[in-house]
């Protein structure tokens, strides 16, 4: 099962396991999940060289990543609200698939 986190107050997501929901190279919860996770991650790079945000981090590996990002004051409603709309994606395949994929909202 896949294991997603939004860490709202810190603008971080993370994502952990695997969905299992089919052979590899043909599981759609995967490739729904990884197509959301590197959407976000995309974002965050943009904004780092836009210079938006700090810290930024994009760690994807197969069953361990990590998106998050500390935006810079004038930035902060953009960066809430690109995390939120990934979120959104989460929160839909998990609503739609919840034998292979759980999501969370903390703080």
């Amino acid at each position: 099962m896949i294991k997603v986190v939004y860490y709202r107050e810190y603008n971080r997501v993370t994502i952990e396991g695997h969905a299992l929901a089919g052979k590899p190279g043909h599981d759609l919860v995967c490739a729904g999940c990884s197509a959301l996770a590197y959407t976000l991650a995309a974002n965050v790079g943009n904004m780092e060289m836009e210079g938006c945000v700090r810290d930024a981090v994009a760690k994807l590996e197969p069953g361990n990543s990590e998106i998050s990002c500390k935006p810079k004051n004038r930035f902060t409603a953009m960066v809430d609200r690109i995390f939120a709309a990934v979120c959104v994606g989460f929160e839909l395949l998990a609503a739609h698939n919840p034998q292979y994929i759980s999501y969370e909202i903390r703080g």
